[in-house]
């Protein structure tokens, strides 16, 4: 029975954060379906597409080292290491820079070819 005392507080923070994620999700989703009430359907769902995609992969990436850091970041609280927690985010400050850096220079670089990795039309 001890190894269900703390469950409701996991419920109460895990079920807004579900459902947060889920409305994002779909908001994304219903973003390409009313893109059909747009002048050329076709076209406008395919760029849309390939927006939100890209979007979408890329906040994976800084959704995981967010909750990475927050683990780290939590441990360390817990074993009464403030400074080696501020280290933690410290760092994870400097990867989320470089993440936006590479990003940012890789869309710039492939701006002409990105939308071949979707489709092979003009």
């Amino acid at each position: 029975m001890e190894l269900f005392q703390g469950i409701g507080e996991f419920f109460k923070f895990a079920i807004p954060s579900a459902v947060m994620i889920c409305l994002e999700l779909w908001s994304f989703e219903l973003l390409v379906l009313m893109s059909e009430l747009l002048p050329n359907p076709q076209l406008e769902t395919s760029a849309l597409s390939v927006c939100l995609d890209t979007i979408e992969t890329l906040f994976t990436v800084t959704y995981g080292l967010g909750v990475a850091v927050s683990t780290r970041v939590s441990n360390e609280l817990g074993a009464r290491n403030p400074n080696m927690a501020h280290v933690a985010v410290y760092v994870m400050m400097l990867l989320a820079a470089i993440e936006t850096i590479m990003v940012s220079l890789t869309l710039f670089a492939s701006w002409h070819v990105l939308g071949y990795l979707f489709s092979n039309e003009k």
